[in-house]
């Protein structure tokens, strides 16, 4: 009885083609794209664009980035968020079979929140990507022997906690890190989705200090300013259209919510404070202040640590000054 397997390709269709002009137009991300660029000229069968790991603060477009290579190298992108998937076979069945052997072309495989990754799925993928002469890995799945072909498939893995992945696959990734904007790009972002359609004759700087150096953020704004733009017929955003937009969502200067703006005012009052009872003064978690309410006010340099606590910058107190005049 014959018991060997057979060999089956992922990726049967695969491109001869490239686009680096898929990155043309991008605002930002200066750095990360002359890597990819560079990847993306030098793709070949026998020196195929690398498994990457996008790495870098939420909201920064790892996703939209991945878009751009898998449109540069003429393949289809899966996304998958490594959250919700965490037994070999469904990573198999679902993203090898079901997601990159489908319709035969060439995949970038993009794996979101790739510090969720379980144990399983690194073991495979440990196998799968493991670099070598031929390029090539084989996955053993009932009588097959499922080719991963790296001059047709590429994996990015994008995560914001990239020391939670597994030491030896941050090894098998060429690593590219993601930047926060400067206001200039964020403004730039928005003018772009707007387009020709809508002027803005506002503050540019409050404008994009509001996008809180994200360029999600900044899509998002430009789309509540296109909805309020369409919603008032008018297609000039002036400056009391933007004071009455901030006030719809709460957003105070140097683009801070007012929880942010609350936590200053509380320390403020009580003097440094530690992280536990800043939580019980504002009624959440110790993990909400680390991991989301204090973020932003250390980027801006408004809060910093003292070893009585939490304090407020002397820009910080700056800040509340001229917010509550």
């Amino acid at each position: 009885m014959n018991n060997e397997k057979i060999i089956v390709p992922l990726v049967t269709k695969p491109s001869s083609i490239i686009f680096p002009s898929a990155f043309d137009g991008i605002i930002g991300q200066g750095e990360a794209i002359k890597k990819l660029k560079f990847f993306v000229n030098s793709h070949s069968q026998i020196t195929p664009f690398p498994t990457m790991l996008f790495t870098g603060s939420q909201g920064l477009g790892k996703s939209f980035m991945a878009e751009k290579v898998a449109k540069a190298l003429d393949r289809d992108k899966i996304e998958i968020n490594c959250g919700t998937i965490d037994k070999s076979e469904d990573f198999i069945t679902k993203v090898l079979l079901d997601g990159v052997a489908n319709n035969g072309r060439g995949k970038v495989i993009f794996l979101d929140e790739a510090h969720q990754l379980s144990s399983e799925i690194t073991t495979i993928l440990l196998s799968l990507l493991n670099p070598n002469t031929s390029n090539k890995n084989t996955i053993a799945y009932n009588n097959w022997l499922l080719e991963y072909d790296f001059s047709n498939i590429t994996t990015i893995l994008a995560t914001t906690d990239a020391h939670k992945v597994f030491k030896p696959l941050l090894n098998r990734c060429t690593k590219v890190y993601f930047n926060t904007y400067s206001n200039e790009d964020l403004f730039g972002i928005i003018q772009q989705y707007l387009g020709n359609d809508i002027v803005i004759e506002s503050e540019k700087l409050d404008i994009s200090y509001a996008c809180r150096g994200r360029a999600r953020d900044a899509f998002v704004l430009s789309e509540n300013i296109k909805r309020y733009c369409i919603m008032n017929d008018t297609s000039v955003f002036n400056k009391d259209d933007w004071k009455n937009l901030k006030s719809i969502f709460s957003i105070h200067s140097k683009g801070l919510n007012s929880s942010e703006v609350e936590l200053m005012k509380i320390i403020d009052i009580n003097g440094p404070m530690s992280c536990n009872n800043l939580a019980i003064k504002m009624g959440v978690n110790a993990s909400n202040i680390e991991s989301e309410l204090e973020v932003r006010l250390r980027e801006l340099g408004l809060i910093t640590s003292s070893p009585k606590g939490r304090c407020l910058t002397k820009y910080g107190k700056k800040y509340l000054q001229d917010e509550l005049v």
